[in-house]
Parts: C-alpha cells; sequence; structure tokens
C-alpha cells in the first residue's frame, strides 16, 4: 500500500448556487480544485459532476496519485445508508437519486454521500475549528440554513437522516409556506433568500439597499442589505436586526435541546458578513438560560473551495481511514 502522504479522497460539495471538487489528502491538504456554476439551462447537475470528477481522477492518475474513494456532500434529505438523495429542495433534479451507485459504476471506487452539512461538521472536527470537540453544532448560513449536529463525538443523523434541518424549525406560526411544504420555517427567515425576499417586501422605494441595484426589487439580495447595514442604513437595519433576532432564538432552542460545548457558523454569508457572530450572540444570550457562560461560537474558516474537507472527512471516518500523526 501506498504512504498515506500518497492516499487521496476526491471530495465533492454539491451545493444550491456552486459545486466544489478537490482531492483532499489525508492531512487535509486540497489538491486540484474546481468550483462550477451548479445550474446550468439545459444541462444536467449529475452529468456535469462525474465529467469534472473524471478529470481530477485522471489528473490524480497521471501524477501517480492513489485515491481511495469519493466523498460527496449534497443538500436535502440525505440517505447515506442507502446513498441517495431522497429530497433536495433548490435542486429538484436530484430527488431520488442514487449518486453513491452513479459514481461507484463509473469510477470503480467506494464513495460515500452525506447532507453536505453534516460532512461539514465531520469536516470541522477533523479539520476545522472544531478539532478536540465532542457536542457540537453547525449551523451553515448562505442561500439555506442547514445544520449538523455532532454528539459525543458522532455525527447524529437520526432515524430517518432528517436531524439538524435547523431550517425547517418553525419560528412562525402563521408564517409563509416552505419550499419544505410546511410553513413559518426558520429558512424563510434566517438564509440569504429569506432575508432577500423579506427586502423586496418590505424595503422603501429609495433606500440604499434597492439604490444598490438601481431601484430593481427583482435584482434584491441578502448581499445589498448587509452592506447597507453595514453603512447604518435605518431600513437594513430594521431587516438586519430581526434577522438576527430570529437567528439568535434559533441558537438557543437548539442549545436548549443538545446542550452543546461550542456552536460554529458556517456558509457564505457567515463568511461574507463575520459581523452577524456578535448579532447571533446577543440574541442568543437573551433568549437562552440566564445562567453565566455560553458555549463557545466559532466563525468557520472553511471558504467554499475548502468546503470538500468535509465529504473527505465523512468518507474517512466510514472507511476508517486515520489522518496521519
Amino acid at each position: 500500500m501506498s504512504d498515506a502522504a500518497e492516499q487521496y479522497i476526491l471530495g465533492i460539495d454539491i451545493g444550491a448556487s456552486r459545486t466544489s471538487f478537490g482531492l483532499v489528502s489525508l492531512e487535509g491538504k486540497i489538491f486540484h480544485p474546481e468550483i462550477i456554476t451548479s445550474k446550468v439551462e439545459g444541462k444536467l447537475l449529475a452529468d456535469r459532476v462525474l465529467e469534472v470528477a473524471a478529470g481530477i481522477l485522471d489528473r490524480a492518475k497521471a501524477e501517480g496519485k492513489k485515491v481511495l474513494g469519493i466523498g460527496i456532500g449534497c443538500p436535502g434529505i440525505v440517505n447515506s445508508a442507502e446513498g441517495m438523495v431522497v429530497a433536495a429542495g433548490n435542486l429538484p433534479e436530484l430527488f431520488g437519486a442514487r449518486l453513491r451507485d452513479i459514481f461507484a459504476q463509473k469510477f470503480r471506487l467506494p464513495v460515500f454521500l452525506e447532507n453536505d452539512v453534516n460532512a461539514d461538521a465531520v469536516g470541522e472536527m477533523v479539520f476545522g475549528v472544531a478539532r478536540g470537540q465532542k457536542n457540537f453544532v453547525v449551523f451553515s448560513l448562505g442561500t439555506d440554513l442547514g445544520g449538523g449536529i455532532v454528539a459525543d463525538g458522532r455525527l447524529h443523523r437520526g432515524a430517518n437522516f432528517i436531524a439538524a434541518e435547523f431550517g425547517h424549525l418553525t419560528l412562525d406560526l402563521s408564517g409563509r409556506q416552505c419550499v419544505c411544504g410546511g410553513y413559518g420555517c426558520a429558512r424563510e427567515y434566517v438564509s440569504g433568500a429569506g432575508l432577500a425576499d423579506r427586502g423586496r417586501e418590505e424595503l422603501p422605494i429609495g433606500s440604499l439597499a434597492l439604490q444598490m441595484v438601481g431601484g430593481d426589487r427583482e435584482k434584491l439580495t441578502s448581499k445589498e442589505i448587509f452592506a447597507a447595514w453595514q453603512k447604518g442604513d435605518p431600513d437594513a437595519t430594521r431587516l438586519v436586526d430581526e434577522f438576527g433576532k430570529r437567528f439568535g432564538a434559533l441558537v438557543a432552542n437548539v442549545m436548549k435541546v443538545l446542550d452543546p460545548e461550542l456552536v460554529v457558523l458556517a456558509g457564505g454569508v457567515c463568511r461574507a458578513v463575520p459581523e452577524l457572530v456578535n448579532l447571533v450572540v446577543r440574541w442568543t444570550r437573551h433568549y437562552y438560560f440566564p445562567i453565566p457562560k455560553l458555549p463557545e461560537f466559532c466563525l468557520s474558516r472553511f471558504t467554499k473551495e475548502d468546503a470538500v474537507l468535509g465529504p473527505a472527512a465523512v468518507f474517512m471516518i466510514e472507511h476508517k481511514i486515520h489522518q496521519p500523526k
């Protein structure tokens, strides 16, 4: 067998907006990183992912790198035991896709498929800010809102693989219908897409965030709302304060159930707006028990490129592959 330093896992992180690839060493170094847009009109995502994966594996073979297998993270409800995507609200073309079998048959390699934020949580435990922690939660805030739970050093998936769906906890009993079919879900208020929706509906004409997109409400995203908030705009401040209040209440509720030692804030929105950490801590304290100490809050250091570390880490654990000392 090759030395550990010559062994790699192909990590693939499928996202609602972008999909990342990378050849991951057992030490967590990433080679041949690539990122593609997830949605391209007239082209199937699964076919495009297979094509990029094939190119990376060909390069690895030419360089003499031993690839032990493939780890894939995918949003939605993922049955990791069966290797299939049960449902993925933002990527309906993957409903029912048996990605494990598709990739295993194509490349003749072992494959492990996991929910993307579950994979992120394991990646944080193996390579990231949660090293040495055995009880922590991850809130991944991007276009959507996902979660991951590690309890006693093990990923908690639940009986039906829907544990840690923090974005679908009910925050508003009279709320609007969510993409999942439920009502008043957290992601409708605490996500990049949810905040943008609030802004399109509620920001007055002439507000700074709308000025940034030329007054076109359809072009408004959470990026402009957060930028206006950072500049002190009162209309954006009202929206972001409500966003932070709901986020803090959500985190406090999860903490009351799981009692973690660490809360990791991850995802594209948290990377772009690190000031959110203080806002979330403030409102978590407001809604949490009146005890002296909160768990540690930590901002993930993983970029979108680094997201492949999660699926690779899950593969390592499931196949009992240990990191080199």
